[in-house]
């Protein structure tokens, strides 16, 4: 399931998602594309939110194994750099910050899980083959 999940967080990108929705075509009055423009990154965003949501619903509500744990570590590496470095925050674009917020949280939780799974190192013992 993690596997899965990691695959899919590099679409989450907002990015990605406004190229995606941006498929549509905008209006062709040159006063309507800032405007359509900023409509689609606010869509963009929000659809991002949501499936960064979603993404943090199937990780917490996972009892995470140590098999488990570079799984979820590399999630914690794709979030940072799929999402959270993509994210430009500005006082015009407040749902920027509201995401990029979401995303800190996020990472942190997963952190947090990871600490609390950390698989135990296997130490070599002269001892253990007596």
């Amino acid at each position: 399931m993690l596997s899965s999940l990691s695959r899919l967080l590099g679409l989450m990108r907002p990015s990605s998602l406004r190229q995606y929705l941006g498929s549509v075509p905008l209006p062709p009055s040159q006063e309507q594309q800032p405007k359509a423009s900023a409509e689609l990154d606010h869509k963009a965003c929000y659809l991002c939110h949501s499936l960064l949501m979603l993404a943090g619903v199937v990780v917490n509500c996972r009892d995470i194994t140590p098999d488990q744990w570079g799984e979820l570590q590399l999630l914690c590496m794709q979030l940072d750099r799929h999402i959270s470095a993509q994210i430009r925050e500005s006082p015009q674009a407040t749902h920027h910050t509201m995401l990029k917020d979401l995303a800190t949280q996020t990472y942190i939780r997963w952190q947090e899980l990871l600490t609390h799974c950390q698989p135990q190192a296997q130490y070599f013992s002269p001892w253990k083959d007596i």
